[in-house]
C-alpha cells in the first residue's frame, strides 16, 4: 500500500508539470517565432545542423518553420499522452485498458520523435539550400545516437502497453470470476 501512496503523489506532481508544459512549451515556441524577423540569416543561425541559403525565399522560410513545429507537435502529443496517465494514477486505476493505452500512446510519441528528424533533416536540407546554384544545393541524412535511443525507448514503451493490456485483461477475467 505504501508503493501506491507513492505512486499517487508523484503522479499528481508529474501530472502538474506535463500541464504546466502543455502551455508553456507552445507559448515559448510563439514568442521565439515572433522575437525577430524571419530572415535567411536569422535562420541559419537557429538551426545550427542545417545551412540556409542567403537567397531563401519567404516562402522557404516560413514552410521550414512550419516543418520545424513538427516535433513540438509530437512531443505536445506525447506530453498530454504522459498527463493523462498521470492523472489515472493519481486516480487510482493502474491495471486499466486504458492506462494500458496511453502506455502504447507515449510509446508512439517517442517513436514518433525518433523518425521526425529522419524524415524532416533531409527535406528541410533541400528546402533552404533550393535557392543556392546548382552544385551548391545540399541534402543531408543524419541517424545519431539519441533519435536510436528515442527509437529504442518508443518500442519498449509500447511492448510495456501491450503487456499492460494483457495484465488488464487478465485483472478483467479474475475480477469476473470472484
Amino acid at each position: 500500500m505504501h508503493r501506491f501512496v507513492r505512486v499517487k503523489k508523484w503522479s499528481h506532481i508529474l501530472e502538474w508539470v506535463t500541464s504546466v508544459s502543455l502551455i508553456a512549451i507552445p507559448i515559448v515556441t510563439a514568442i521565439s517565432l515572433f522575437a525577430g524577423p524571419i530572415t535567411p540569416a536569422a535562420l541559419d543561425i537557429r538551426l545550427e545542423h542545417l545551412t540556409v541559403s542567403p537567397a531563401a525565399t519567404s516562402l522557404q522560410l516560413y514552410t521550414a518553420l512550419g516543418l520545424l513545429l513538427i516535433p513540438m507537435i509530437i512531443s505536445l502529443f506525447t506530453l498530454n499522452a504522459m498527463r493523462n496517465l498521470f492523472r489515472s494514477y493519481r486516480k487510482g486505476d493502474v491495471l486499466t485498458e486504458n492506462c494500458a493505452v496511453l502506455i502504447q500512446r507515449i510509446g508512439q510519441g517517442f517513436l514518433a520523435l525518433s523518425l521526425a528528424p529522419f524524415f524532416l533533416q533531409p527535406v528541410l536540407s533541400v528546402l533552404l539550400s533550393m535557392a543556392n546554384p546548382a552544385g551548391e544545393r545540399l541534402l543531408s541524412v543524419n541517424i545519431d545516437n539519441e533519435m536510436i535511443f528515442f527509437a529504442v525507448a518508443g518500442g519498449l514503451i509500447v511492448v510495456i502497453g501491450w503487456a499492460m493490456r494483457e495484465a488488464s485483461d487478465l485483472e478483467d477475467e479474475n475480477r469476473a470470476f470472484i
